[in-house]
């Protein structure tokens, strides 16, 4: 089975056992009057204040999902329906699938009370002065980071208009330039396109490969079982804050808590489940 199919089983399977509910409501940033690219997330809502985001800036994503949805606040959607999209090609089912994959496990995660560690708690896989890291996806503030602690950063971007040209920093569209790293940063959006098994693959002398960005807001099971070392996500306690942060059109990251889960400090989806079915 391919990952996006062990995420859907793991999905259905939540769906019955927990009688999870339906959606009540989705976010979707406006369409930019203007060509700039921006990377932008839409949420979905659950009635039990579970929220959790999507990636929707892929090609065409925004746009098609705005066609769908002309009022998404007002959207009544089968969670289990929408998981479905895991199953096809179609890159604004696919988004849509990963945030329901996500408030679906926000659900559980709430249920079953809980605590994600904060992100930088867990112990890592420090990147050294002077070594080369990848990253697939171009994350601005973490580069700035890494240059700033004398590493080099190999970014994989298939849009390479995306990153602007600096020191330390080299560009490629290559997945196979990630065999010479050691660490691995990868943007969670390879779950949207589907292409996290082929950059997994390419990571054949990594000694760790983490899933970082908010699409990554999912149960990590599934990733771990594909040698992922560690996934980033994030969770918001107050979802009607949530919307009236959004609403203000102000940075949502204000309102959500950054985690990391690594094997050492998630407990498995069979605890949880256990915990919230207790």
């Amino acid at each position: 089975m391919t990952i996006s199919a062990e995420i859907l089983a793991l999905g259905q399977r939540l769906c019955s056992q927990l009688e999870a509910p339906d959606i009540v409501g989705l976010h979707l940033p406006e369409l930019s009057a203007d060509d700039e690219f921006r990377d932008e997330f839409g949420f979905v809502f659950l009635p039990d204040g579970s929220a959790a985001p999507f990636y929707v800036s892929l090609p065409g994503t925004l746009q098609q999902l705005h066609r769908r949805f002309p009022e998404p606040a007002e959207a009544r959607l089968s969670l289990r329906q929408c998981l479905q999209g895991l199953d096809g090609s179609s890159l604004p089912e696919r988004a849509l699938a990963l945030g329901a994959w996500n408030a679906l496990s926000q659900h559980l995660i709430r249920r079953a009370g809980f605590v994600c560690p904060p992100r930088g708690s867990a112990r890592g896989f420090e990147p050294r002065a002077g070594e080369r890291i990848g990253m697939v996806g171009y994350f601005c503030p973490v580069i700035d980071r890494l240059v700033e602690r004398g590493v080099e950063v190999l970014v994989i971007e298939q849009q390479p208009e995306r990153v602007p040209r600096r020191a330390q920093v080299e560009l490629s569209q290559e997945l196979e330039a990630l065999a010479e790293c050691r660490l691995i940063y990868c943007t969670a959006s390879t779950l949207i396109n589907d292409s996290l098994q082929q950059v997994l693959d390419s990571c054949v002398n990594a000694e760790a490969v983490d899933l970082i960005g908010p699409t990554g807001s999912g149960l990590p099971d599934v990733l771990f079982e594909h040698g992922v070392h560690a996934v980033g996500g994030v969770s918001f306690d107050d979802a009607n804050g949530l919307r009236e942060v959004l609403a203000r059109r102000e940075s949502w990251g204000t309102v959500g808590k950054k985690y990391e889960l690594t094997a050492d400090n998630y407990p498995g989806v069979e605890a949880l489940l256990a915990a919230a079915l207790n």
